[in-house]
């Protein structure tokens, strides 16, 4: 469904024609920038209560100048959707952002039976966000309590929540398990679930297979530094700054759906807020996940020379602990990673984006969403800028989410370890 309106900007006083996509969201608040003077204007639907829908307005109103039909190209033009990414300019009756996405995923998939079970599961997805976005604060709470003192109280909010009988154990390794259920269940809709099943699994064989003295070793010294533990709180401080990303990451959900996407080659657009909104969280994931590559490195190191501090010889020198690795830049931390066990995806990294951003060298244009980011710095000195659309930008961050939530799993593996191996009175033989 589509509705077809004329707004006038409150600033410029311009009139600018909409079509707009209705999402399976029962509120939809959809924000652009006005084509002609860049203000931002607001449009918030709510359906919540069909068949009627209730439109609010900021920094826009309805035009007198209502036409339904905007053929005559008489003003600029906007379509906006939630969950699809959107393109700007002339009019054509029939080109919604659905129906446009449905066209570019028979383009692109198969057949178009696969095209259609693309749709059905990106579909799924979303029902899965609109069923969880309510809850976000809960999230937040439940993740909060954790790390708190009253772990009956987090228990029992797990259990509540998802409605399933944890048990009463207060033992580590049963509150790392319901941690993680529901950690699983809350964010299916931005993971690969079978990936992530079959890496958990894979990790868990690994520890198995690795059981013994340079693991044990590796394992306190993680634990007894303190740096498994913050590692840990600072995943879980990242989950649920995603759910407050929920509306311009359901676009570059779609984007999965496309095979052979190439990220800058496609002006499509987001219908919700601005890059400002969101800028640091590209940065605050990568750089978590640098920190996990400590993980990889001393893991890496044992399943090579049996010793977690013991590095490969890089260009004629070697480093001489783990601790050394993680002073190095994320830049240099790769090239210590060799022939690594773990496969890491090295396109989430783009180290100019992050460095633009941790130093304020990015412009936006809210009219054309596209970021203008500086990696040689914003001195006196004029420097060549590099461009990136806002989608895309979007889509890194829930492709370096991914990467991050993949290894947290680790993280959990290794409290695993801790309480069920070290902590197990049966296994003292083997220390």
């Amino acid at each position: 469904m589509n509705s077809n309106m004329t707004l006038t900007c409150k600033v410029c006083e311009g009139e600018t024609d909409y079509r707009i996509g209705y999402s399976n969201r029962d509120y939809q608040p959809l924000s652009f920038a006005c084509p002609r003077c860049a203000s931002l204007m607001r449009i918030t639907m709510d359906t919540s209560n069909p068949p009627q829908t209730g439109f609010q307005f900021e920094g826009c109103e309805q035009s007198e100048d209502q036409r339904g039909l905007f053929t005559d190209d008489k003003y600029p033009f906007v379509d906006l959707h939630l969950d699809f990414p959107v393109r700007f300019g002339k009019y054509v009756m029939g080109h919604t952002p659905y129906m446009m996405a449905v066209q570019e995923l028979e383009e692109t998939s198969e057949s178009t039976e696969v095209a259609q079970a693309k749709m059905a599961f990106h579909n799924q997805r979303l029902n899965q966000l609109n069923y969880f976005y309510g809850r976000a604060d809960e999230i937040k709470t439940i993740i909060g309590l954790y790390s708190g003192k009253n772990k009956q109280l987090f228990k029992k909010r797990v259990s509540n929540f998802l409605n399933k009988d944890l048990g009463p154990s207060l033992k580590p390794q049963d509150i790392n398990a319901a941690l993680y259920q529901f950690l699983t269940f809350m964010f299916l809709p931005f993971v690969h679930f079978g990936e992530v099943r079959t890496l958990v699994e894979g990790f868990t064989e690994m520890t198995i297979k690795l059981a013994g003295k340079p693991l044990n070793d590796f394992v306190r010294n993680i634990i007894d530094t303190g740096f498994l533990g913050t590692l840990q709180k600072d995943c879980l401080r990242l989950y649920p700054e995603i759910y407050g990303a929920e509306l311009p990451l359901r676009p570059a959900l779609y984007i999965d759906l496309l095979d052979g996407y190439e990220k800058a080659k496609t002006s499509a657009r987001i219908s919700t807020k601005d890059f400002q909104s969101y800028k640091d969280l590209y940065k605050d994931i990568i750089e978590v996940f640098s920190r996990q590559l400590v993980l990889v490195a001393g893991v890496n190191n044992i399943i090579h020379r049996n010793d977690f501090n013991a590095f490969a010889t890089i260009d004629g020198g070697t480093l001489s602990s783990l601790k050394k690795f993680s002073g190095k830049p994320l830049s240099d931390r790769f090239k210590y990673l060799d022939d690594c066990w773990y496969d890491i995806d090295r396109k989430i990294i783009d180290a100019e984006v992050r460095n633009a951003i941790a130093h304020h060298n990015v412009n936006y244009d809210e009219v054309t969403q596209i970021i203008e980011y500086f990696p040689e710095g914003g001195g006196i000195e004029p420097t060549r800028a590099h461009q990136i659309y806002f989608l895309d930008f979007m889509r890194m961050i829930l492709v370096a989410f991914r990467e991050m939530n993949n290894l947290h799993h680790l993280v959990k593996c290794l409290f695993f370890y801790e309480y069920l191996i070290l902590q197990n009175p049966k296994n003292k033989d083997m220390f």
